[in-house]
């Protein structure tokens, strides 16, 4: 891999509004209430069940996922540190090892929706691939219609790499997908022009 072996991981990951950390089992209500109120593009994905005991089996099966040992997924909880509550998450899974390939997804609450605070998670996220874990490539799939998924990827300073047409199908309806993708060094330019070391 290029840009090197991970490095030690140090959780949590705090930004100026969020705690970003591993799944704990008092999680399990906040995670029903953010997953109850998604919107179609969310929820057609989601990878547990709207009960308590799906989510603490999904969850409790990433537990010896470690963020420095090139995991498949893992999901960090978003805690808004104002109210002390899990409103989403972000997950990492590295794709491929030996090419330091990455992949990132997120979820927020819908009442939290629309103040950048996915945005605040995913750029954390995107910098511990790079900085931490040494990826060499980040990247990222919704569907079309889910604008401010992509949207958001934009403002990360991805690129669209790809649009599949008619990809996937959901609830009987083909839908187009775009994957984006960010690279270390494209990161790194823009972590300089923000004055971050």
């Amino acid at each position: 891999m290029s840009e090197g072996s991970p490095s030690p991981v140090s959780l949590p990951i705090e930004t100026k509004r969020l705690i970003l950390r591993r799944y704990e089992d008092r999680d399990v209500g906040d995670i029903l209430e953010y997953s109850r109120e998604a919107d179609f593009w969310l929820a057609r994905s989601l990878d547990w069940e709207l009960t308590g005991d799906s989510i603490r089996a999904y969850f409790e099966g990433q537990r010896g996922q470690q963020l420095d040992e090139y995991p498949h997924w893992v999901n960090l909880m978003m805690v808004l540190k104002s109210e002390h509550k899990v409103i989403g998450c972000v997950g990492i899974g590295v794709t491929n090892k030996e090419q330091g390939q990455a992949s990132i997804g997120w979820m927020l609450s819908y009442s939290y929706q629309g103040q950048g605070l996915a945005t605040e998670a995913a750029r954390a996220l995107v910098d511990l691939g790079f900085t931490t874990m040494g990826m060499h490539r980040i990247f990222a799939r919704t569907g079309r219609a889910n604008m401010r998924s992509w949207r958001l990827m934009e403002r990360l300073g991805m690129r669209r790499e790809a649009h599949f047409r008619e990809s996937d199908k959901v609830r009987d309806e083909w839908s187009d997908e775009f994957v984006y993708a960010i690279l270390a060094h494209e990161w790194k330019q823009i972590r300089a022009g923000e004055g971050i070391n």
